[in-house]
């Protein structure tokens, strides 16, 4: 076991670093320290450090809609667009909104999925819930948060968590999937803070023939507690960052993200970071539970919402589980419906944006075309989360230490932007974008439509009209469920949606 130098601390949160500041301003009031991305080292001489961290939250409270749902105890951002009614909440924040908070978000704008109403932990309850080691391992052990806060080295990074139906929106247009109509913004970053869950597991040892770590959550759910499983040797790798976090950008956990503990793996879409976790079974053999055969899954493209239901075996095949999340991409600026004058200051338009990789792999290109693949620009990229690289060897965040410096591995989002004329703009038809990841993994130009409406990855597409005096720019999909985008008019026209370059207007 590895023991604990100091105990937890709290500090104050700072606003956001934007995507395009490395650093905050400097001031010499305490409340201009405050204000800076920059945090005061207590073990060394007020040593200061630049490194983003979160936007400050705001007043949340109870939205009139959970009232009279289970979740009646959750306070919410009335922002986050729900994407299945009223109960249960999965929100998606505004893409703008999104971006505009830089590279960390706040608590209030991180995208929620829920399958079921969130459990009740009251604050007064978080030390004594217990988490269980079990399965395959010679000393099973039961701990509590209190033991995990108290006994266990910490460790602070940042980590981007991605919901396998990004995007999924697109591919509902082309043709209505199994999934719900996610936009472009199902992913959110934060700094977590917890134990590397390899400590844990050294602490159990895992006897021989052990292949997989099976986490399960508090959830109650109708076809019992959400669970999932990951392959062992990932939770023993320690570039792989696997986490059992009880603090997200320096607070406990809020209800919907997992309070008081869940699992945090970098690099894989979000379903596999169980949130209110309750037990971790070592095993032989992938997780039997429900919901991991029966989401999060790619099935082939030919396979139809109507045939998989006879095909239960089909499910069960773990090639096509999701691990890694893919390549991809998107454009935020110009936003949905952006007009901008053709014969205004200044002439050039900064085209701007996120783009991520899964499995640890670096975003290394992002490129942007104004006609349709034949010719392609360079975009600039900002990595954000090199910038904690650097931090000092034993350096503390938020009460764990920053052990990035050794690290290759990239957990993270980055920013990519590109000046455009705007009189090229004007002369094309529309923006299209793809990224390339360290592996040459590049984003494919046509959509790979599956039952489960998992992982789209297609170019991006802008749409650009010209109006009056100004351009205007049309996304693939509007945002909050409401009808719009150039997919859906095009679809309506009779026009070929699933063709990159022989799309239609």
């Amino acid at each position: 076991m590895s023991i604990k130098s100091s105990s937890l601390r709290s500090f104050p949160t700072p606003p956001p670093s934007p995507p395009e500041t490395a650093k905050q301003p400097q001031s010499t009031s305490l409340a201009g320290e405050t204000q800076r991305a920059s945090l005061l080292l207590d073990s060394e001489k007020n040593l200061l450090k630049d490194y983003p961290l979160p936007p400050q939250n705001g007043v949340k409270s109870v939205q009139p809609q959970d009232l009279k749902t289970p979740d009646s105890h959750v306070e919410r951002d009335p922002r986050l667009f729900r994407r299945t009614g009223v109960h249960p909440l999965n929100g998606e924040p505004p893409l703008t909104d999104l971006y505009n908070e830089g590279f960390l978000t706040s608590e209030d704008l991180h995208f929620v999925r829920n399958h079921g109403h969130v459990p009740v932990c009251d604050d007064e309850q978080v030390l004594d819930w217990t988490i269980s080691i079990e399965g395959m391992v010679r000393r099973p052990f039961t701990l509590s948060m209190r033991g995990l806060t108290e006994h266990y080295e910490q460790t602070t990074y940042p980590v981007t968590l991605v919901c396998a139906g990004n995007r999924r929106e697109e591919q509902n247009v082309v043709r209505k999937t199994k999934g719900f109509a996610w936009g472009p913004a199902v992913l959110s970053t934060a700094l977590w803070t917890g134990v590397p869950i390899r400590e844990l597991l050294a602490q159990a040892k895992p006897v021989d023939g052990a292949r997989f770590v099976c986490f399960e959550g508090a959830d109650k759910l109708p076809n019992d507690h959400y669970g999932t499983s990951v392959k062992l040797n990932w939770c023993l790798n320690t570039d792989k960052g696997v986490m059992l976090a009880h603090r997200m950008n320096g607070q406990a956990l809020h209800p919907d993200h997992g309070k008081p503990v869940r699992v945090i793996i970098p690099g894989q879409i979000a379903g596999r970071s169980v949130k209110w976790l309750k037990r971790i079974i070592v095993t032989k053999e992938p997780s039997d539970n429900w919901y991991h055969i029966n989401d999060n899954r790619i099935l082939p493209t030919m396979i139809t919402p109507e045939a998989s239901a006879d095909l239960p075996d089909i499910w069960k095949d773990e090639t096509y589980a999701i691990h890694d999340f893919n390549t991809n991409s998107v454009v935020c600026y110009p936003e949905h419906d952006e007009m901008v004058p053709l014969d205004g200051n200044p002439s050039t338009y900064k085209v701007r944006g996120y783009a991520y990789a899964g499995g640890g792999k670096r975003i290394t290109r992002l490129e942007v075309t104004l006609d349709k693949g034949n010719s392609w620009r360079l975009a600039s990229i900002n990595y954000p989360e090199d910038q904690y690289r650097n931090a000092p060897d034993g350096d503390e965040l938020y009460g764990g230490k920053m052990d990035m410096w050794w690290r290759e591995t990239s957990f993270c989002w980055c920013f990519w932007e590109l000046d455009m004329l705007i009189s090229e703009l004007a002369d094309a038809s529309d923006i299209m974008i793809r990224a390339m990841d360290e592996g040459l993994m590049a984003q494919p130009r046509d959509m790979y439509w599956s039952v489960m409406g998992m992982m789209n990855n297609s170019w991006y597409r802008l749409v650009i009209h010209k109006e009056d005096r100004f351009l205007r720019f049309e996304h693939p999909t509007q945002p909050s469920l409401k009808p719009g985008g150039w997919m859906e008019r095009v679809k309506n026209a009779g026009g070929n949606i699933t063709n990159g370059v022989k799309v239609d207007e």
